[in-house]
């Protein structure tokens, strides 16, 4: 076991297929299920639980996600400051995030802040994505969705789909759910985006199922802490969700059914030169963060 075999097996906890793990890491899907198994049969305990529609951690794979997941981290980030011990980036960075983007980046903007420790990091939660950069004076931004604009460059981060949550006790007080059909009769959680657009329906691949919401929340971070507490339904993106499923604080409901996918990028100004520390958090981000 390498800590290759643990970066697989992170992905493949974090995207919930061996699939998407294989692809996060330019791989054969088959690599990665046999690297998997090599892990399960040292530990001599199963790791996930195998379905035709869903692939979960079991028990034992949880605690062992727990466990390694911040070693990795540290072997991942000490082999990187090392590396980079002479440099000597320093200066002030101002950067925008977007309301639910700011949980997907924390890990990333620690590592980095140690890596350089004579940076001034300034985060700003913005919500009118690429179109700040200019009025609050950003040196980036990470925007969701399709980032338009003159004398913008855009570098593709990661991609996030939205999936059905509830937390465990919803749904112990309320009616089961086998079908989306069953969703009317519950309590649903909705967003409107920073356009003011609120979605009517839920289109799924092969189901839509209209809206009737009991809460509508302008921002992911509001409706993931709603859907927490046990309000009701929420299509959330998995990027935010999958630490609380991973602890049993949430729950994906009808996990075969999904909304799209949409790109999370790191979106910046070409009207002038980057400075360099700039230049380092965008080199940052695209060697660190695993792309899906």
């Amino acid at each position: 076991m390498n800590i290759k075999d643990l970066e697989l097996f992170i992905a493949v906890a974090k995207l919930g297929s061996f699939s998407k793990a294989a692809k996060s890491f330019d791989t054969r899907r088959a690599l990665v299920s046999r690297r998997i198994g090599e892990i399960e049969k040292q530990l001599g305990a199963p790791l996930f639980t195998r379905t035709t529609r869903v692939m979960a951690l079991t028990s034992a794979g949880r605690q062992y996600l727990a466990q390694i997941e911040p070693l990795v981290n540290q072997l991942n980030h000490a082999g990187y400051v090392f590396k980079h011990r002479h440099d000597e980036v320093q200066g002030n960075l101002r950067i925008g995030l977007l309301p639910f983007v700011d949980k997907l980046m924390d890990e990333y903007i620690a590592h980095f802040i140690h890596a350089y420790p004579q940076v001034q990091l300034e985060v700003l939660i913005v919500s009118g994505g690429s179109k700040e950069l200019n009025r609050l004076g950003l040196d980036l931004i990470i925007d969701v969705g399709e980032v338009n604009g003159a004398n913008i460059a855009v570098h593709k981060l990661t991609t996030f789909e939205r999936k059905i949550y509830a937390s465990p006790s919803y749904l112990e007080k309320s009616s089961l759910i086998e079908n989306t059909d069953d969703l009317q009769y519950h309590s649903l959680l909705g967003f409107r985006d920073a356009h003011g657009q609120l979605e009517q329906t839920w289109h799924f691949q092969h189901a839509n199922v209209p809206t009737h919401y009991k809460v509508i929340c302008s921002d992911f971070n509001s409706l993931y802490h709603l859907c927490l507490a046990g309000a009701g339904i929420a299509l959330l993106p998995h990027v935010i969700a999958h630490e609380a499923v991973n602890q049993g604080r949430l729950i994906n409901v009808l996990p075969q059914h999904s909304i799209g996918f949409a790109d999370i990028s790191l979106a910046y100004s070409t009207k002038s030169p980057q400075s360099p520390v700039a230049k380092a958090f965008c080199e940052h981000l695209l060697r660190e963060m695993v792309p899906c």
